[in-house]
């Protein structure tokens, strides 16, 4: 098909009044092809200086550079950028407020709370003037541990504010708060550890407290300033009962892999279940709005329920996402939604069918030793709204953004392992070519105006693309050696996305060490049930090994997500997991198992002890996320895949590659 006819296959408007049919070169960019800076139907045709229009049935057309004939006229060639102004716009970052935030929550009163490292009051009634009520942040004192933890929940009953840690290895698990009576003095309460107990999301109804305590089911408990808590009822019969949303006499419950769950606690101390389904994925978080639970499902997405009979729920609408829903949000006829690696807005206002609004994806600030190499994405565990003002809990500290929703615009998504972009071990003169896929996960067309590149070993084609709301577009990224050393080279987006201008992908070829195409080294492990792993038993099978820590935050949301989407999904099909701690030594194997036990994961687990092959895997990854690692090995035992930054839908992909392999 020529280029005439393949531009008179486009519809002659777009959003915004822009002729599709003059950016049309981008579905000749989409065949590798060479946009053109001019055509002529009869070459020996002069071309004209101008845009010219001739009557249909009339022969001879010729246009200038930088246009081609499409229906009788001479339209542009070369695709030119779109002007928006972005849905989501970042009012203020306290960079002052404790890092590793979980869990932010807005009250009534404005008064902004956040879990973290620490515990914080933020007089939130500006959302562009956010100030710290409690300097750096409040740690919890546990009695017998010296580290003061903070917190992961938070929920209130008036000026009492209850606060929970899962706990693991360096921190105790506990259910404990703060008296807010004074917002700029809080006053911790008083402790309570239950023996084998882990607390993880908390909500408050009639005064009452419900706890998810994970595979012990439901806790309900009260508070006074002279007893402290005191455990008044329980329900067991839940596999993983993580997120909890709590209203009048019902609770809601999020149950991981057990779907979500609605239980009458008329009477507090008898609470009973009335109804369960399943949500797909590992129901994490829960928020309730009339007759709708929204339930942030993980790989599933927002499950949309209805619970207008609390006796049969039923998924009604789903919101699917790329990553990972961890928690969710109401505010408005929107949903709110911390996915991991970006943060989305959903239009719920008709609750079966959400519809995206924007994203939000917030860069970690970083030194690089190479300055052209792109900020890491900042991991986003907690969020809440307010209207339009949206509070973001991310890795290192809190963020408020406006939304502003009747904004359409292009939302660009590279997949993480553009971080690092491996070609492997390539001989010299030979040449290796990687696909980069792009996502446009907005509302308006985007325009990849200049795809380029800083390394003369690599290129990239097509130059230019547009890509519809909705869609991916394969870049074509290819690395010619030119020695056996190490080289490296950086792809730049650059589009009309108003929140990211510029995207970067950093690309290395021939890295020293374990990297893609090489061995994976002989590794062994330490199992929790005392047995001795080799990666000599994995010979033949496709293998993931991850690696984690027991005190990394993103870790507990990692592993779960392991379970649910690899585990569940691939180990029929012949796929072998295993996560190992490198971080702890063999005679710790008792309290990892407490750990994995509270995240309740079934893949085996391990310490490699010493970590000689994360180690040796991890040298390549500089940058400011040790945890969690992720290696795919095929069947030859090679490396196929390695990064520490998360990326399921690339692992998907490649591992049911290398099953078929």
């Amino acid at each position: 098909m020529t280029l005439i006819h393949v531009l008179r296959t486009l519809p002659r408007t777009g959003p915004g009044g822009r002729r599709l049919a003059n950016l049309g070169a981008a579905l000749l960019a989409a065949s590798s092809l060479a946009l053109v800076s001019g055509c002529s139907e009869d070459p020996s045709s002069p071309p004209p200086s101008s845009t010219t229009t001739i009557p249909p049935g009339v022969e001879g057309l010729s246009c200038g550079e930088g246009t081609v004939e499409v229906d009788g006229e001479c339209v542009a060639s070369a695709l030119e950028p779109g002007h928006y102004l972005s849905p989501l716009v970042q009012l203020q970052s306290l960079a002052e407020v404790g890092s590793h935030t979980d869990e932010v929550r807005i009250r009534e009163d404005n008064l902004l709370l956040n879990c973290s490292y620490t515990f914080n009051v933020i007089d939130a009634e500006h959302a562009n003037d956010m100030e710290t009520l409690t300097g750096e942040g409040l740690k919890h004192t546990i009695p017998g541990d010296a580290r003061t933890p903070g917190c992961k929940h938070l929920a209130w009953d008036e000026h009492l504010v209850f606060t929970t840690h899962l706990g693991n290895i360096r921190n105790p698990a506990f259910l404990s708060g703060w008296d807010i009576t004074d917002p700029e003095a809080p006053v911790q309460l008083q402790v309570l550890q239950e023996p084998g107990i882990s607390y993880e999301s908390v909500d408050v109804a009639n005064h009452n407290i419900f706890v998810g305590l994970h595979e012990n089911g439901l806790g309900v408990y009260n508070y006074d300033a002279v007893n402290g808590f005191t455990r008044v009822g329980s329900l067991g019969g839940f596999t993983n009962a993580w997120g909890v949303a709590a209203r009048d006499n019902h609770v809601f419950v999020a149950d991981g892999v057990g779907g979500f769950a609605t239980v009458d606690a008329t009477d507090p101390a008898l609470p009973v279940e009335l109804g369960r389904v399943a949500v797909g994925g590992q129901a994490r978080g829960v928020v309730v709005d009339g007759d709708f639970a929204y339930v942030a499902s993980g790989s599933a997405g927002v499950a949309v329920v209805d619970i207008s009979d609390l006796a049969s729920p039923t998924v009604v609408g789903r919101a699917d996402m790329p990553g990972t829903a961890l928690r969710v949000a109401f505010s408005e006829g929107r949903i709110f939604v911390a996915a991991w690696n970006d943060v989305r807005v959903y239009d719920v206002t008709t609750p079966a069918t959400p519809r995206f609004i924007a994203a939000v994806r917030i860069p970690r600030p970083f030194d690089y030793e190479e300055v052209d190499r792109e900020l890491p994405t900042m991991r986003t565990f907690g969020v809440a709204a307010r209207g339009q003002d949206v509070f973001i809990g991310a890795w290192e500290n809190p963020y408020s953004y406006r939304l502003e929703p009747d904004r359409l615009a292009p939302n660009i998504r590279l997949p993480e392992t553009a971080a690092r972009t491996d070609f492997g071990a390539v001989a010299v003169g030979a040449a290796e070519t990687i696909q980069l896929p792009v996502t446009n996960q907005g509302t308006a067309p985007l325009t990849l105006v200049d795809n380029w590149i800083s390394g003369s070993s690599f290129s990239v084609a097509p130059r230019q693309a547009l890509i519809q709301p909705g869609e991916t577009f394969n870049l074509e990224v290819t690395y010619v050696a030119t020695t056996t050393d190490q080289e490296v080279g950086y792809l730049h987006l650059v589009s009309d996305d108003p929140a990211a201008p510029l995207r970067k992908a950093y690309l290395v070829g021939n890295a020293p060490g374990v990297t893609v195409g090489t061995p994976l080294p002989a590794t062994t492990a330490t199992l929790l049930d005392g047995t001795i792993w080799t990666s000599e038993e994995s010979s033949g099978s496709v293998l993931l090994l991850t690696y984690f820590a027991t005190f990394c935050p993103v870790c507990a949301n990692h592993l779960p997500d392991i379970e649910e989407r690899f585990w569940q999904g691939y180990k029929d099909k012949g796929l072998q997991i295993i996560a190992l701690n490198p971080r702890e030594t063999a005679d710790k194997i008792g309290e990892v198992q407490a750990y994995c036990d509270n995240i309740n994961v079934s893949f085996p687990l391990g310490i490699e002890d010493p970590a000689s092959t994360y180690a040796a895997i991890t040298t390549n990854f500089v940058g400011p996320n040790p945890f969690p690692v992720d290696v795919l090995v095929g069947k030859d035992g090679t490396v196929r895949y390695a990064t520490h930054e998360y990326d399921p839908d690339a692992m998907t992909a490649l591992i049911d590659q290398l099953l078929e392999e």
